[in-house]
């Protein structure tokens, strides 16, 4: 049988709101009729309700990850180590941080973000949501939370728009400098595995390939371009494409790590050492890639950065701060640093 307050201010000889007063440790209530409340409240084994409680103040001190990705069985190494830093960054600020993890689909249909988005509003079990996904989220999907000035944050996308908060990586800029260091080292034939076309940092880092080589006079060789879809085994299949043609390029930019290892995979394959016969670049720095042989160069992504800022931002406007729009830097990992991070 649940003990409630009514039963502990029996006890006491009290009013519930006497007994409510003195376990809140508020003003109004005597020393005396405390301590009676205090002694009772143990006697009977009195636990609070913390969520009515809280619910009731409006204070949870808890948030929610809303995460819209595909790795639904098993987190990906990019975005197991993100949903990490969001944790740790979340809890550093003493709150708490549940995650629901849903696909692009319910029951055969397309999801219904906003619907999701504003239920969660409206649930009042958590002060503040943290948007991740996969596929590209619209205004018209946040707007409702907008309107409700409740708390979100999206996370690695941009959504412009009045009242949005977010944090990106600069996808052009990293891209950029990777193919600039390909450059410097002397290649014009440079091809790129591109990640699926209807990805938006996969469009980003395509974009920076394409502006880069014509900025240094550089032809775009169509040929040199191929799409794959984030995995390794794609990353394999472009490679083999690629070294099929006459000539073959000499360095390859992928969009991501994961098909960049695929490359060097079927690279080594097929005789070639790589840096020496050909240079192979990839992007968001994954663990993986340092125990590669050779290790490869890759455009890191600061995801303990990424989680860190992204509790600091939410937390800023639960207590009434703006919203703020940030994109953070990217750092490529040559052969030379690549060696003085792995020490």
């Amino acid at each position: 049988m649940n003990v409630t307050l009514k039963d502990v201010s029996k006890l006491a000889g009290v009013s519930p709101a006497t007994a409510s007063l003195a376990l809140n440790n508020q003003k109004g209530v005597s020393e005396k009729s405390r301590q009676k409340v205090l002694d009772a409240a143990q006697k009977l084994g009195y636990h609070p309700n913390i969520l009515a409680r809280s619910l009731i103040k409006g204070k949870t001190n808890t948030v929610l990850l809303c995460a819209f990705i595909k790795e639904q069985g098993k987190l990906s190494a990019f975005y197991g180590e993100l949903i990490n830093s969001l944790l740790t960054a979340v809890s550093s600020h003493e709150y708490y941080l549940q995650m629901l993890v849903k696909g692009e689909f319910y029951n055969g249909h397309p999801l219904d973000k906003r619907t999701a988005f504003l239920d969660i509003a409206h649930n009042r079990l958590f002060e503040g949501l943290i948007i991740l996904s996969h596929w590209p989220i619209s205004y018209s999907e946040v707007s409702d939370l907008v309107k409700e000035n409740f708390p979100f944050v999206i996370v690695n996308q941009k959504v412009d728009g009045e009242g949005v908060s977010y944090i990106d990586i600069d996808h052009y800029g990293g891209t950029k400098e990777a193919i600039i260091y390909l450059i410097k080292k002397g290649h014009r034939r440079i091809a790129h595995i591109r990640g699926p076309m209807d990805h938006l940092h996969a469009q980003e880092r395509y974009r920076a390939y394409v502006d880069t080589l014509l900025e240094h006079d550089i032809s775009l060789k169509k040929e040199y371009i191929i799409e794959g879809n984030f995995r390794r085994l794609s990353g394999r299949t472009a490679m083999e494409r690629l070294l099929e043609k006459k000539p073959y390029p000499t360095a390859v930019y992928a969009a991501n790590d994961k098909m960049a290892i695929g490359a060097l995979q079927v690279a080594k394959e097929k005789g070639l050492i790589v840096p020496q016969d050909l240079d192979i670049v990839g992007f968001d720095g994954i663990e993986a890639v340092k125990y590669t042989d050779p290790p490869l160069p890759t455009v890191e992504q600061p995801l303990e950065e990424l989680g860190k800022l992204a509790a600091t931002m939410l937390i800023e406007t639960i207590k009434g701060g703006d919203r703020r729009k940030v994109i953070l830097p990217c750092r490529l990992y040559t052969w030379d640093n690549l060696t003085k991070k792995t020490e």
